[in-house]
């Protein structure tokens, strides 16, 4: 029987290069954790899918699919709806609980309603 081909693990194979090689939990990420963390789950027991989330931005992206659910239930608890339209999407969001919870639409093309 034949040995396995065996690539030991290092910080160098391990790590993307663009990567931190340590990352400091600073009260302000602390924070943007507990923010993000606490806004996903209020959005998860509402039945609303969480793409993704970023502790850095406080920023939590939610599926287009339940964008309708979400400004139904949170709509007045909101503030600061914003829009940012780049090629074929928009990108709209608001603030809740400290959070930037946003989600993509697609755009409307110039001369067409």
């Amino acid at each position: 029987m034949a040995a396995a081909d065996v690539l030991p693990l290092n910080a160098e194979i391990t790590a993307p290069r663009h990567a931190p090689r340590f990352v400091v939990l600073t009260p302000a990420l602390a924070e943007g954790l507990r923010l993000v963390n606490d806004m996903a789950r209020r959005l998860r027991a509402a039945d609303i899918r969480v793409e993704s989330a970023s502790p850095l931005d406080t920023i939590v992206l939610i599926a287009t699919a339940d964008a309708d659910r979400f400004e139904e239930l949170f709509s007045s608890k909101s503030r600061g709806v914003s829009w940012t339209t780049v090629g074929k999407h928009s990108r709209k969001s608001v603030y809740l609980g400290g959070v930037r919870v946003a989600w993509l639409v697609p755009a409307k093309e110039q001369g067409h309603d």
